[in-house]
């Protein structure tokens, strides 16, 4: 690389990083009462905050929602691409939306709200264009927008996905603090309290991959003596399988060959984080009509699973 090539390749970096300074400091002035009502949704959510992104969005919303999970929050990241009206039954009462779009005319999340409307739970838009038909339909409007040039949209909206990321890390950030300003005495009280990671049950886990038959899904049941199997890929959580879910792959099937765990499994379980209170999960647990959760750790692992007996075991 020649001296010339080296000093244009340096002004493009230092002009990257000023674009993206200037940027958060736009951010910065446009705090105000949508924010306060985001967080506010965020921190009475008895569900989970699921999250609909595509492309960039998508990726970024895997970030925030690792976060926000970081504290204390159920989260969800779904591929819009994937999901369709009939699926959506996995969410729950007490859910939050999150829409993440650029544009702010994802077509992929406009064919959604006509159902989640239906379902009554409230949408929170992250987007880029605040005008737009995305946040023209949500309930709370977090302004993203940024000024990039044509050839940095076309590639990669490096700006906007900087953004995107402190409007992530600003809500976890003032999420733990709002729990610390709103009850300063819960810090005196965490030794009297009962958290989810002193319930969770650690014991060996049913564990099978996507592809496993429902022999084998059976067996590894079988096996650890549980009405439950988490299917897993390496370390990520992809679903779970239950008593219910076999029957009903059972019933009236003619041939079960052919069948595997990613046919018959949840895709969306509930989880909840091992450092949250053992009441907030019970609560879940009773708003989403289940007697299971998932229970992971601050870095997203799966740790074990939390059961309604847990909590007639401990009372």
């Amino acid at each position: 690389m020649t001296s010339d090539e080296n000093r244009r390749l340096c002004a493009v970096m230092h002009a990257s990083v000023d674009g993206q300074i200037e940027a958060l400091q736009t951010l910065a002035t446009r705090i105000n009462g949508s924010f306060s009502e985001a967080l506010e949704l965020l921190a009475e959510c008895r569900g989970r905050a699921i999250m609909f992104g595509m492309q960039q969005s998508g990726l970024v919303g895997q970030k925030i929602a690792a976060t926000l999970y970081a504290t204390g929050l159920s989260t969800h990241i779904l591929n819009a691409a994937e999901t369709w009206e009939d699926n959506l039954s996995m969410i729950g009462p007490g859910d939050v939306i999150v829409m993440l779009s650029y544009s702010g005319k994802t077509t992929e999340l406009l064919r959604l709200y006509p159902t989640i409307r239906q379902l009554g739970n409230k949408v929170i838009a992250i987007t880029g264009n605040p005008n737009g038909p995305v946040a023209r339909q949500a309930d709370i409007v977090l302004d993203a927008s940024v000024v990039e040039s044509r050839e940095n949209r076309e590639q990669a909206p490096t700006t906007y996905t900087t953004v995107l990321l402190a409007i992530g890390d600003l809500l976890a950030e003032t999420l733990i603090r709002r729990r610390i300003y709103s009850s300063p005495e819960a810090q005196q009280s965490d030794q009297k309290m009962v958290w989810v990671r002193d319930l969770v049950d650690r014991s060996d886990l049913a564990i099978v991959s996507p592809d496993c038959s429902l022999k084998q899904v059976m067996k590894s049941m079988t096996d650890q003596g549980t009405s439950m199997c988490l299917v897993m890929e390496s370390d990520l959580l992809c679903g779970i399988i239950a008593d219910g879910d076999l029957r009903r792959s059972l019933t009236g099937a003619e041939n079960l060959e052919g069948i595997t765990a990613r046919n018959i499994m949840n895709g969306a379980p509930v989880c909840v984080q091992e450092n949250i209170s053992a009441e907030e999960a019970l609560l879940l647990m009773q708003e989403q009509g289940i007697n299971t959760v998932v229970v992971k750790d601050r870095n997203l692992k799966v740790v074990g699973l939390l059961s309604s007996d847990s909590f007639e075991q401990a009372s």
